[in-house]
């Protein structure tokens, strides 16, 4: 297994087969709920689907940083080290709910608390799934990614079929948490086998002290931009030709990767807190229709942000290569340049939605509001990846944008869905990209202006 492969597009193939594994996981996911819920009734089912949703933002937390941090990072001169580490943080994020579920298990704790650490265990061994399957496409073995979900997606089945047999909410959770620990080991042994049968290659082995505190920051993190907008030089490298790199590119410090894996995390996590935020003011309200429709949107704008999301993911290393190369300002600029166009439809669609609702049209508007929402949180998740590769500095406005969004989606959320319902919580997200849109645009003009 190599440790890292050169930067590039996947190929069609490969791609397709990725994404059937994720749409297989996705579908039983959704198939499953409906299931259980004619199975159980809707109170043995409440008892799986409070656990499970309360404990979604979990598998957020554990993949998101540590994902895209890897995708990012390691796939850079002197970032190849940086697989173990990852593959640290994302185990633990596994290891820490499983520890408190055994205990709870041997202290004979009640069901309700075992419950949910269960369901948390399970949030856990997805977050670590996505993590490590990342770490198998970087070393090139993609096909791993479909794989691990296809096994993912069996264990909901064989968990429906245990619920037909007369099992209840606790001992499905317990079967899914057991079957997202089976999956995570078997792809840490194949990880640590691959470890041992190749070395590191030159420039990646880190001399002595490198990885530590004390570390200098890598010159990636800081280029000096070119004149005339032309590509930004490495002071420690010869990157930039084909794809050798010279042998003494210090390795990454872990303490930079540490800080990309807190910071690339934040706009996701915030992501799932801003429509969590949404749904308790839509439970204020007390309108089980608006709440209902709401969910059904939520379920179409997820279906569609999920599988953009993991495209991102699969090109994000071929997009961090080539602004490895051309530097921190290209970055900023492309980035200046999509979230122009951005805003240049976004405003006027919202300015149409609020006009038309100010003039009295009816419920059905929140269906082009809610269209114009995917729309602009694709755009808004290109800019961010261009802003996130480029360097420290764009992933730190990448954050700081994502958590004006979550104040702007709460806030709006909780004075617009008691007027229109679920209308406004759609409007709330409209508002949440336009001001992250706007924010990303203005910091990154500044630096492109410096």
């Amino acid at each position: 297994m190599r440790t890292t492969v050169p930067a590039a597009l996947p190929r069609t193939r490969i791609v397709v087969v990725l994404l059937a594994g994720r749409g297989a996981y996705r579908l039983a996911v959704y198939a499953a709920g409906l299931i259980l819920l004619a199975v159980w009734g809707p109170d043995e089912f409440a008892a799986y689907a409070g656990p499970v949703g309360a404990l979604a933002w979990y598998t957020v937390a554990v993949s998101s940083g540590p994902e895209k941090a890897a995708l990012t990072l390691i796939a850079r001169p002197g970032g190849a080290h940086l697989h173990r580490l990852m593959r640290a943080i994302a185990v633990t994020g596994l290891a820490v709910p499983l520890a408190g579920w055994l205990l709870l298990v041997v202290a004979g704790a009640g069901d309700t608390a075992v419950r949910y650490a269960t369901a948390a265990t399970a949030a856990g061994g997805i977050g670590c799934a996505t993590v490590l399957v990342a770490l198998y496409r970087l070393r090139g073995a993609p096909l791993v990614d479909g794989a691990a979900y296809l096994a993912v997606a069996a264990a909901y089945a064989v968990a429906v079929t245990l619920a037909l047999a007369g099992a209840g909410a606790t001992q499905v959770l317990a079967a899914l948490a057991a079957a997202g620990i089976a999956v995570n080991v078997a792809l840490l042994v194949g990880l640590v086998r691959g470890d041992r049968s190749t070395p590191a290659p030159p420039g990646d082995t880190p001399g002595p002290g490198a990885g530590a505190d004390t570390a200098r920051e890598p010159a990636t993190e800081h280029l000096d931009p070119a004149p005339h907008g032309g590509t930004a030089r490495r002071a420690d490298s010869a990157a930039g030709h084909g794809d050798a790199v010279a042998s003494d590119v210090p390795a990454l410090p872990r303490r930079v990767a540490l800080r990309a894996a807190a910071l690339l995390g934040v706009a996701e996590l915030l992501g799932t807190a801003g429509a969590s935020a949404l749904y308790a003011a839509l439970a204020a309200l007390g309108d089980a229709a608006e709440i209902s429709l709401f969910y059904v949107l939520a379920v179409v704008t997820s279906v569609v942000s999920t599988g953009w999301g993991y495209l991102l993911r699969l090109v994000q290393p071929a997009v961090a290569d080539r602004y490895e190369r051309a530097g921190e300002l290209a970055g900023w600029r492309s980035a200046r340049r999509t979230l122009g166009a951005t805003m240049a439809f976004g405003l006027p669609a919202a300015v149409a939605l609020t006009a038309a609702c100010t003039a009295g049209a009816g419920p059905d508007l929140v269906y082009p509001a809610i269209a114009v929402e995917i729309v602009l949180f694709g755009a808004n998740a290109v800019s961010a990846l261009l802003l996130e590769v480029s360097g420290a500095r764009g992933r730190r406005w990448s954050a700081q944008a994502a958590a004006a969004q979550f104040a702007v989606v709460a806030g709006a959320g909780w004075l617009l869905v008691p007027v229109t319902g679920a209308l406004g919580g759609v409007a709330a997200l409209v508002a949440g990209e336009l001001v992250r849109a706007a924010l990303l645009w203005l910091a990154a003009g500044r630096a492109v202006r410096r």
